[in-house]
């Protein structure tokens, strides 16, 4: 048929009913964690109060009674889709909850397995289209920006000049205000450590990304 190896061990492979399935899940139970985080920050960031964010009209839907609004309906989906997969888990586990050898209830493994899968994937598979779609409001994000989120930057130049760190985190706590005038893009070109924002190495994430493809 095909397979690319043998199992060898029958009772091995009576007892592994349920669990290549349930390590599956598990893979997937992975990216739609990180699915659902997107998905709440997309369905927070589009909110008034923050207003970070825009999505495409297509993501969105309208009121049924409210004509003004604009609702994100798509991230809001998205972000339940891990709770199906989460849910999937559970009823595995309890179906596998048997003695060794075969037993018939184990075809209630599959379709679990089967659901978990249509929604993930379906899911996952919107995700590309999402991220290069939507938009920054940048006007915005520079308007959210306040002094405290300079303290850091500060105190460590303290500390590199010589200052003892605690002195340095002191003085900085005690002069927030001076901070006012800070430029957010010199902080941002200055972090360049691996993977900051003055040095992202996007590189090496792609080089990864293109092996993964290959194997």
């Amino acid at each position: 048929m095909g397979f690319s190896r043998l199992v060898i061990n029958p009772q091995y492979a009576q007892n592994s009913r349920g669990k290549v399935e349930l390590q599956a899940l598990s893979a997937l139970a992975v990216a739609t964690l990180d699915l659902r985080r997107l998905a709440w920050d997309f369905s927070l960031y589009t909110t008034a109060e923050f207003g970070y964010i825009q999505l495409p009209e297509r993501y969105c839907t309208g009121s049924s009674i409210m004509p003004n609004k604009s609702n994100p309906d798509v991230v809001e989906l998205l972000r339940a889709v891990h709770a199906v997969v989460v849910g999937a888990q559970a009823e595995l586990n309890d179906v596998l909850s048997l003695p060794s050898g075969y037993h018939r209830d184990l075809q209630a493994t599959k379709p679990p397995v089967m659901r978990a899968f249509a929604r993930g994937l379906q899911a996952l598979a919107l995700l590309p289209g999402l991220l290069k779609d939507f938009s920054w409001n940048e006007e915005r994000l520079a308007a959210s920006i306040s002094p405290e989120l300079f303290a850091t930057d500060l105190a460590t130049d303290l500390a590199v000049q010589g200052t003892p760190f605690r002195e340095a985190y002191r003085k900085v706590a005690d002069s927030l205000p001076d901070m006012a005038g800070s430029d957010p893009q010199k902080s941002l070109s200055e972090r360049i450590s691996p993977g900051g924002c003055g040095q992202l190495v996007l590189g090496i994430l792609r080089a990864r990304l293109e092996k993964l493809k290959t194997e």
